[in-house]
C-alpha cells in the first residue's frame, strides 16, 4: 500500500466558529488542519465536542490554513469515537471547493482528507452509535479499518451513513492509498462488524455512492460474530476496486465486498466491483462454529467489468464467490443467497462459484443465481464444487453445494423468424412445476458448457419436466443455453449449448425435377423430427400438422416459396407452444399444383 509520506503544517491564529440550534443541536467548525490535532477548531476537538453535546449535531469544515485548494488532516492517534447516541452529521462538503457532482462518486471532488500515516495503531472514524453520517470526505493510509460501523449492545449501530467518500485512494481518486496497511488483521475499506466482546447489533446501515479502492483486506467487508447480529446493511452504488474514473485497476487485496460469519439479509446493489485480487463478492459462513451466513442479495452491479460496462478488469478469482473466501479458506456455510440481474465476466476464475463444507450436506444450499449476464470467465459461467461441469445424474439423487441440481436439457432451439422456440427437459427430484428454467443465449466456450451471456427469459417445466419458451432477438446459428431453479432456490449450472436452427432450412441445388414430401425422420419421435419437401417453381404452400381429427395442430411452413428442397424441423409443441400428447398425427404439403399427407408418431 502507499501512503503519504511528507506534510506541511501551516501555524495560524485559532479562529473558533461554533453555531447552536435548539433543534438541529449544535454546528462545530473544523478551520485549521494543525499539527496538534487536539486544539479547538480542529477535527479531534469537533468530534470531542459533539459527543458531548446532547443533540444530532454537525461538524462543518472551513479550513484556511495552507494554500489549497486540498486540506489534508492528519491525526496523531486514534481519532475519538462517535458514541453521541443522536449521531453526527461530518459534512466534507461544507468546505468550500468540495462537491458531489451529478454522479458520483466519478464527478466527486473532495476537498478534506484524512490521513492517517501518522495515527498509529488506529482506525480513521470509529462508530459506536445510531443515525451518524459521514460525507465527503477522503480516508486514507490508516494502519486499521478507513471506517469502522461497530456493533453495540440493544438499541444498536443503526442508520449509519457513508455517502460519497473516497476511501483508500488518495484525494484525486487515482492512485492507491489504502487503509489496513499494516496488514496485523482483516482490515477493510468500511468495516461493518460485530465483534465478541460486548456482542452487539449493526443493521441499516448504509454505503452509498463511495470510492473504496486500494484497501488491506476488503473494500467492505460486513461480518457478525453470534450472539450478536449484523444484518438489513446497504452497499450502493460505488466504486469497488478502481479509480474515480471506473477505467483503472485499484483493487482491493482481498474481496471487493465481503458477507461473512452469520451477517444476513444485506444488500448489494448497483456498484461497480472489479480488479479486487480476491474475488468481486465474497460470501462465506464458519465451519467451526457452524455459523451460516443467509438470505444476502447480489443485485444489478458490474463484477469483473469497468464502469463502462465493457472493458475488462478482472477480479483474479471469481465473479462471486460462496463458501470459499479466497485461496484455500474453505469454509461452506452460505445459503439462501440471492445472486441477481448482475453483469460478471472477465473474472479470474468463475463467474459464479458455490463450494459445500463437508460436515454436512446442506450448509450451501438454496442459492438463487437468476437473470444474470455471466461470460468470458476464465473456468465456467456458474460452477457448483469449483471442480468444473457437474455431469447430470438420473433422477438427481446427488448432494453438494446447491444439491447439484441437474441443468436443463435442450433439446430443440427453433428459429421461426421472428422467434425462436427453445425446448427441453428438466429431471430434478422436487416438483419440476414448481421450478423455473431460465435461457440464456450463449457465450460458448471449449467445455460445451458455455456461460449465460445474455437473459432471454424464463419458463415452468409441466409435470413431466418438459418445457418451452419463445423469445426473439436470435437467429439461426446463435447458441444458447439454459439454468434450473428449483423450489427450494437451488440454481444449477450452464447447460450443455445447443445451436439454433432454422425451422425451415433451404438446400442450395438445382431444382427439383419433382413435388415431393418425405417421410419424417425420425419417425416415431420424442423430442425433434425432421421432414423435407421439394418444390418444382415458386408457389404458395401449406405444410401443417393435423391431429386424427383433422384439427390443425401446428403449421410449420406457409407463403410464396421458390423452386428447391426444404428442411423443417418440428418439435412436437402446438400452436399456442404446448406440447402435444404422443400419439398418431399426419403432416401434408398443399401447393396448387401437388398434395401429399404422410402419417408421424409423437412417442412419450
Amino acid at each position: 500500500m502507499k501512503f503519504a509520506q511528507t506534510c506541511s503544517f501551516v501555524f495560524t491564529v485559532l479562529l473558533l466558529f461554533v453555531s447552536v440550534s435548539a433543534v438541529h443541536g449544535a454546528t462545530y467548525t473544523v478551520l485549521q488542519n494543525i499539527i496538534d490535532d487536539s486544539n479547538p477548531g480542529s477535527l479531534r476537538w469537533a468530534i470531542n465536542m459533539a459527543n458531548a453535546n446532547p443533540g444530532p449535531d454537525t461538524i462543518a469544515f472551513n479550513i484556511t490554513t495552507g494554500p489549497g485548494p486540498l486540506y489534508t488532516i492528519y491525526p496523531d492517534s486514534q481519532l475519538p469515537l462517535l458514541f453521541d447516541p443522536s449521531g453526527v452529521l461530518i459534512d466534507g462538503f461544507t468546505q468550500p471547493g468540495s462537491s458531489a457532482g451529478a454522479n458520483p462518486p466519478s464527478t466527486a471532488v473532495l476537498t478534506v482528507e484524512v490521513n492517517g500515516a501518522r495515527a498509529g495503531l488506529s482506525h480513521g472514524f470509529w462508530i459506536v452509535s445510531p443515525m451518524n453520517t459521514i460525507q465527503g470526505l477522503v480516508v486514507d493510509s490508516f494502519e486499521q479499518d478507513g471506517i469502522r460501523i461497530q456493533a453495540t449492545p440493544d438499541p444498536g449501530t443503526f442508520i449509519n451513513i457513508v455517502y460519497c467518500c473516497f476511501i483508500g485512494t488518495d484525494p484525486t481518486g487515482l492512485m492507491d492509498w489504502g487503509n489496513g496497511w499494516n496488514q496485523m488483521s482483516f482490515w477493510a475499506g468500511v468495516n461493518i462488524i460485530c465483534t465478541p466482546e460486548p456482542p452487539g447489533f449493526a443493521f441499516d446501515n448504509i454505503v452509498d455512492r463511495c470510492l473504496i479502492s486500494g484497501n488491506w483486506s476488503e473494500g467492505v467487508s460486513i461480518s457478525n460474530c453470534p450472539p450478536g447480529d449484523v444484518y438489513m446493511n446497504a452497499v450502493l452504488d460505488c466504486y469497488i476496486g478502481v479509480d474515480i474514473v471506473g477505467m483503472a485497476d485499484l483493487g482491493n487485496d482481498h474481496d471487493g465486498v465481503y458477507i461473512g460469519e452469520a451477517a444476513h439479509d444485506n444488500i448489494i446493489d448497483g456498484n461497480v466491483i472489479s480488479g479486487n485480487d480476491y474475488s468481486g463478492v465474497g460470501i462465506v459462513g464458519y465451519q467451526p462454529q457452524g455459523l451460516y451466513t443467509n438470505n444476502n442479495i447480489v443485485f444489478n452491479n458490474l463484477i469483473g467489468l469497468a464502469s463502462d460496462g465493457v472493458t475488462p478488469m478482472l477480479n483474479l478469482r471469481n465473479g462471486v464467490s460462496i463458501g470459499q473466501y479466497g485461496p484455500g479458506g474453505n469454509y461452506g456455510y452460505a445459503c439462501g443467497n440471492i445472486v441477481d440481474s448482475n453483469t460478471i465476466a472477465h473474472n479470474g476464475r468463475n463467474g459464479v462459484m458455490i463450494w459445500e463444507d463437508q460436515s454436512n450436506t446442506i450448509n450451501a444450499d438454496n442459492n438463487m443465481i437468476r437473470r444474470n449476464s455471466i461470460y468470458s470467465n476464465a473456468l465456467l459461467g456458474i460452477d457448483l464444487g469449483d471442480n468444473g461441469v457437474t455431469p447430470n445424474d438420473g433422477g438427481d439423487p446427488d448432494t453438494g453445494p446447491n444439491e447439484e441440481i441437474n441443468f436443463p436439457v435442450i433439446t430443440s432451439a427453433l428459429y421461426v423468424s421472428p422467434q425462436t422456440t427453445i425446448s427441453g427437459t428438466v429431471d430434478i427430484d422436487t416438483d419440476p412445476t414448481q421450478a423455473f428454467v431460465e435461457v440464456f443465449q450463449a457465450m460458448s466456450d471449449p467445455s460445451g458448457y458455455g456461460e449465460g451471456m445474455g437473459f432471454l427469459g424464463s419458463t415452468n417445466p409441466d409435470a413431466a419436466g418438459n418445457w418451452s419458451l419463445s423469445v426473439t432477438g436470435l437467429i439461426a446459428g446463435d447458441t444458447v443455453t439454459a439454468t434450473t431453479t428449483d423450489m427450494l432456490r437451488n440454481t444449477s449450472e450452464f447447460g450443455l449449448n445447443v445451436a439454433v436452427v432454422s425451422s425451415v432450412e433451404e438446400e442450395r441445388v438445382r431444382a427439383p425435377l419433382r413435388y415431393a414430401l418425405t417421410q419424417n425422420s425420425p419417425n416415431p419421435f420424442s423430442d425433434v423430427t425432421k421432414i423435407r419437401f421439394s418444390i418444382m417453381q415458386t408457389t404458395y404452400i401449406d405444410l401443417i400438422v393435423y391431429d386424427v381429427s383433422g384439427r390443425c395442430v401446428k403449421v410449420l411452413a406457409t407463403g410464396l416459396y421458390s423452386a428447391g428442397t426444404y428442411t423443417v424441423y418440428w418439435d412436437g409443441f402446438d400452436e399456442n407452444n404446448q406440447p402435444v400428447p404422443s400419439g398418431v398425427y399426419f403432416y401434408g404439403l398443399a401447393t396448387d399444383e401437388f398434395t401429399s399427407t404422410r402419417t408421424l408418431i409423437k412417442a412419450r
